[in-house]
């Protein structure tokens, strides 16, 4: 059996249909499993809380577990806000509707409050209610005197006696002490409220059978004092809700937290708790040991700074809880909390959590690792079959290559792929909403995502051995729908060239269009919409393929004004009437690279023209050199022949510089010069050609000043080549700078517009001539700066300099000014010294 699945070149029908089963498998076994794991490692708690568990976790014991930690911190936070609500609602553990609520105090209850403060004083039943039957107002017009008879004569302002922070104590729990507030009526300076004004519907009376408008005199601390009841009715109405839910949720019977909290106030101790048999009393009992002995607990005293736990929950995570609720926790507390771990009887998070826990913990490792294993099976099989797909072996010893399912277009075939995963995820969806055995049950939901999970592997590979059957056959394109389309579309547009008339090209088109769409619309509704929206999509396809096609025939038209000679369009590539213009692009780039290759024949034969010439001239000039040398030699009396033989000496050796120059000239044109590339450096070299040209300075009476900028520029040229550019430009200032001048030369690195480093050797110097011709002309063959070719030279120095400079990348640039005459000759550099060299002046 191995030997057929693993064979080399074929596979038969039934090996692919054994191993697709079991990749199937493999894939359902991958999805239950990380299912499991995903649902096993997640819960939510009675409070709709998500709780996840650690790796950390692994080998605990559940009540030393993170996720224990992290559920207790949870209830924590809600027992002490439950515990800051009692405070304000219970008397005794009793609800106490009757309870007096400053209302001024209370919006101040976490900050710091004046002595002397305008409030209101309600019961907590009368806000509650007033914020749950809503607040009404009425905007009226008051006249001054209208508005003097609605508010009070006197504005009535409260003092607490004890209004420091005393034992932790602030302003709002001094303000519900008894016989701690004196009330004092105070004339205001009389004020204008004539106006447009809200005014609150009062629904019920302060404790002293007032309302808001008899307490103050003036609309500012009306309209404050107003705002101060709203807030604290809306927040007494808020607190009360979540009061009343979690006095329900931590009730002894229904949570295994327990919490015992002791205030002291005035010398009245407070009780607060959720055991029914500590609320009569304690007498006798070590309370600590009390909630010791339910397993986990929490001891915390801040007046005798004592905290003691065996659970993870910090001293500084309990005083940031309590922090939060400073009005209604002094310091004359007591706090004592604990989880029943023993029983763990009442259904809450910490029940929840443990059976999430047992059940998930002790086979956390197992489960990745059983889930990896059936993933690289699958990933091998998956990778096996897609390489045998095309070359199955059936029962009559055929080998397929596409399958007769293959002729179906690959859209349709992926559009049922997604059909039946869609159905799939809907099935999955309905039974979890309406069958508790699979939404309560994580075996069951695994069980039930694997077999759904197996069915829709079928559906996946189906199109994806599909697509590699059709692939490999080079037939994905062709039994496509895609390919169906686009020939229609083309078959339809093809005709469109620019051989018929521009009614048939764009008018006709844009009203079969046009009226085609409003057919469609007015005939099909909804359906025609889509219809003519997946038509004018695909002609806007169309449109955008021709407006392409020009931004290639225009790129290649660039292309051709830049210098590229051998630019073709592929016209296959092209629509329509594009194709003409492609076609005749070709043809003008053929006749443009005929042109320049004609162009650069004549060129060369024209270089080895002067090639051959000047090595024809060479042999005869040399006979003549020779011959002047030996005549230079005699013993010659008569001062016109020595002058004759100066004379031949002189232009002999000129025709020889320049035979050697034309020479030199043709080759570099040519391109047959040989360049030996290696780092140098130009600064150390430029000084090194100094010093030898010093004696020709000074014989021209020259003196040359060379600054520096950088002790070492390290560039890449060849040694030889650039010693003949420097050699040039310094014979070319000899030549023609006036005498009994400066020359200076510098050597700086300067930054290009992209940020490239450029080393730039520049010389300049004040020629003795007019110079009456522009800078581009002196880098061409045969042209010197006085014109007059009365001095010796052959006019090919400055040619042959950027000829090279610019065969070894560099760049050369002659710049005139009057008489100023400047070369700058620059190389890309990456190392450079940072020195700072002072100038030198040789001679």
């Amino acid at each position: 059996m191995f030997d057929k699945i693993f064979r080399h070149k074929t596979m038969s029908w039934i090996s692919r249909y054994i191993l697709r089963i079991f990749q199937h498998i493999c894939f359902a076994a991958v999805v239950a499993l990380v299912f499991y794991i995903y649902k096993g490692s997640t819960f939510t708690g009675t409070g709709g809380v998500v709780y996840n568990l650690q790796k950390d976790d692994i080998g605990k014991e559940y009540a030393d577990s993170e996720l224990f930690n992290s559920i207790l911190f949870d209830n924590l936070r809600n027992a002490v806000e439950l515990a800051a609500y009692q405070t304000l609602f219970e008397t005794d553990g009793v609800y106490n509707g009757d309870k007096n609520i400053d209302v001024t105090a209370f919006i101040n209850r976490n900050t710091v409050l004046q002595s002397d403060y305008i409030t209101a004083v309600y019961p907590v039943s009368n806000l509650i209610k007033w914020s749950q039957n809503g607040f009404e107002y009425d905007d009226a017009n008051f006249t001054t005197k209208e508005s003097k008879d609605f508010l009070s004569a006197t504005t009535v302002y409260t003092h607490l006696l004890k209004n420091n922070a005393e034992g932790g104590m602030n302003a709002f729990l001094n303000s519900q002490l008894e016989n701690n507030a004196v009330r004092t009526n105070v004339k205001e300076v009389d004020k204008d409220g004539a106006g447009s004004h809200t005014v609150l519907i009062p629904r019920y009376k302060t404790i002293n059978g007032e309302n808001i408008e008899d307490i103050v005199s003036g609309w500012d601390e009306y309209n404050q004092l107003c705002a101060n009841i709203t807030e604290t009715a809306s927040t007494m109405a808020a607190g009360y809700e979540r009061y009343d839910a979690y006095k329900d949720k931590y009730s002894f019977y229904k949570s295994n937290f327990r919490y015992y909290i002791t205030r002291t106030i005035n010398a009245r101790t407070e009780v607060f708790t959720n055991v029914d048999s500590l609320k009569s009393g304690t007498n006798g009992l070590n309370l600590k040991d009390v909630f010791k002995s339910y397993g986990r607990y929490i001891y915390y005293c801040p007046y005798d700074i004592e905290y003691s736990t065996n659970t993870q929950i910090s001293e500084d995570s309990l005083r940031q809880l309590l922090g939060n609720y400073q009005y209604a926790f002094p310091d004359q507390m007591k706090f004592y909390f604990a989880i029943d771990i023993n029983k763990t009887a009442n259904i809450d998070d910490f029940k929840v959590g443990k059976e999430a826990f047992n059940r998930y913990m002790p086979y956390y490792r197992q489960l990745y690792i059983i889930s990896a294993i059936f993933a690289v099976m699958y990933v091998i099989v998956l990778v096996h079959l897609s390489i045998y797909e095309g070359r199955i072996e059936y029962a009559d010893g055929k080998v397929g290559g596409i399958e007769r399912i293959d002729v179906i277009p690959i859209e349709i075939v992926f559009v049922f792929s997604l059909a039946v995963l869609g159905i799939l995820f809907g099935l999955f969806q309905f039974a979890i909403n309406n069958y508790e055995v699979v939404k309560y049950n994580t075996m069951n939901m695994s069980l039930l995502a694997g077999g759904l999970s197996f069915v829709g592997d079928n559906a996946i590979c189906y199109a994806i051995y599909s697509i590699i059957r059709r692939a490999k056959a080079g037939q994905l394109y062709k039994t496509s729908l895609f390919k169906f389309i686009i020939g229609l579309i083309h078959k339809l547009f093809g005709k469109m060239t620019l051989r018929q008339n521009l009614f048939v090209r764009t008018v006709l088109p844009f009203l079969t269009s046009t009226l085609l769409n409003l057919y469609l619309i007015l005939r099909w509704g909804a359906v025609g919409i889509v219809i003519v929206i997946v038509l004018d999509v695909a002609v806007a396809l169309y449109i955008i393929n021709l407006n392409n096609d020009k931004f290639i025939i225009l790129d290649a038209l660039k292309r051709i004004a830049q210098g590229e000679i051998d630019v073709k369009v592929d016209v296959n590539k092209l629509h329509s009437s594009n194709v003409y213009f492609g076609e005749e692009l070709n043809k003008i780039s053929v006749s443009v690279e005929e042109a320049v290759n004609r162009s650069m024949r004549d060129e060369k034969l024209k270089a080895d023209l002067i090639t051959n010439v000047s090595h024809d001239i060479k042999t005869p000039l040399t006979s003549i050199i020779n011959y002047v040398d030996l005549l230079k030699r005699e013993n010659i009396d008569d001062p016109k022949v020595s002058e004759y033989i100066r004379i031949l000496d002189n232009k002999s050796q000129r025709l020889r510089q320049l035979t050697d120059d034309l020479v030199e000239a043709s080759k570099i044109s040519s391109g047959n010069i040989t360049l030996t590339i290696t780092e140098l450096n130009f600064a150390e070299f430029v000084n090194q050609i100094l010093g030898e040209f010093y004696e020709k300075f000074e014989s021209f009476r020259l003196v040359p000043i060379l600054k520096c900028e950088k002790y070492d520029v390290f560039i890449q040229a060849d040694a030889r080549q650039l010693y003949r550019v420097i050699e040039n430009l310094l014979n070319n200032v000899c030549k023609y700078a006036l005498p009994d001048t400066r020359v200076y030369m510098d050597l700086f690195v300067a930054k290009t517009e992209i940020g490239v480093s450029k080393a730039v050797f520049s010389v300049k110097n004040i020629s003795k001539n007019e110079l009456n011709i522009n800078a581009d002309e002196l880098t061409e063959r045969f042209i010197r700066g006085d014109i007059s070719r009365s001095t010796e030279g052959s006019g090919l120095g400055l040619s042959i300099a950027k000829s090279l400079t610019t065969a070894m990348g560099g760049e050369f640039e002659i710049i005139l000014d009057g008489d100023l005459f400047k070369v700058n000759v620059g190389f890309e550099t990456g190392k450079f010294s940072n020195g700072n060299p002072a100038s030198e002046k040789m001679g």
